[in-house]
C-alpha cells in the first residue's frame, strides 16, 4: 500500500480486520465508547508520512472484511476516525493465507517494550521486516530529529502539540500484532533518528513510550 497525506495534519492507515461478522458501525461504536474490542485484530499499515509526504508498506491480509482507520489525534485532541476517517473494505481471495515477501535488508522485531534490530539502519534505500512478538499489539514511528533534539522531546511535543515537531516523520508501520510480518521502505539520509511506539499499554493505557519503547539512533554518512 502506498498512503499520500495530502492533508495538513498527521495521518495514518491501520488496517483492523473485523472477526465475529463485526462491522465498521460496531467498530466506531465501541472506539466511542472508549474500547478496542478484540474482534477488531490491528495487522499494519503505511504509518504518519508528514503532510504532502508518502509512505508505503506491505502487509498480508487474509480474506475477509476490515476497517482502515487513522486513530490519530486532531489538534483539538480528537481522533481523526472520529472525524469520519474511516472506510470498510473486503479482501477477497481463496487459498492463500500467507504470501512470500521479498528478501529484506533489515529486521526488525517489536516486544515489550523495545525494538530489536538484527543490523543497524543505513543511508539510502532499504527494505525493513516488521515481526511482533505473542501479546500486545505495537507500532513503529520513525523519526528524523532535528539537531540537539531527543526522542523525550519528540514524546512531549506529540502529547501536547504546539508549534512545529522537534522531528520529522519518516514513515514505519501502523499498529500491529504477531500474526503475519509486514515490510516498509525507507531511503534515510545521515542524521540522528528514534523509533517511538505510541501505542496504548493493555495494562494502564499509557503509550508505550512511556515503558521505555524508544529507541534513539545514529545513521552515519
Amino acid at each position: 500500500f502506498e498512503m499520500t497525506n495530502d492533508g495538513k495534519e498527521l495521518h495514518h492507515a491501520v488496517f483492523f480486520r473485523l472477526e465475529g461478522g463485526k462491522r465498521l458501525a460496531d467498530l466506531l461504536e465501541a472506539l466511542a465508547g472508549g474500547t478496542e474490542p478484540r474482534w477488531a485484530v490491528p495487522v499494519g499499515g503505511p504509518q504518519g508520512p508528514a503532510p504532502g509526504r508518502m509512505a508505503s508498506a506491505t502487509v498480508n491480509l487474509r480474506s475477509g472484511r476490515y476497517a482502515v482507520l487513522c486513530v490519530i489525534p486532531s489538534g483539538d485532541g480528537v481522533p481523526h476516525v472520529m472525524k469520519g476517517m474511516a472506510k470498510e473494505i473486503m479482501v477477497t481471495g481463496k487459498g492463500v493465507e500467507k504470501a512470500e515477501l521479498p528478501k529484506a535488508d533489515v529486521h526488525i522485531k517489536l516486544v515489550d517494550y523495545g525494538f530489536e534490530l538484527d543490523r543497524p539502519l543505513r543511508t539510502g534505500k532499504q527494505l525493513v521486516q516488521v515481526s511482533v512478538a505473542p501479546g500486545q499489539p505495537h507500532e513503529i514511528v520513525l523519526i528524523r530529529l532535528m539537531p540537539g533534539k531527543t526522542w523525550q522531546d519528540f514524546a512531549h511535543w506529540a502529547e501536547k502539540p504546539a508549534g512545529p515537531p522537534p522531528g520529522d516523520f519518516i514513515g514505519g508501520m501502523a499498529p500491529m500484532v504477531g500474526e503475519h510480518d509486514t515490510q516498509f521502505t525507507l531511503d534515510l539520509a545521515p542524521g540522528e533518528y528514534a523509533f517511538v511506539c505510541f501505542v496504548p499499554d493493555a495494562k494502564d493505557g499509557k503509550p508505550h513510550f512511556v515503558h521505555g519503547m524508544a529507541k534513539q539512533f545514529k545513521v552515519a554518512a
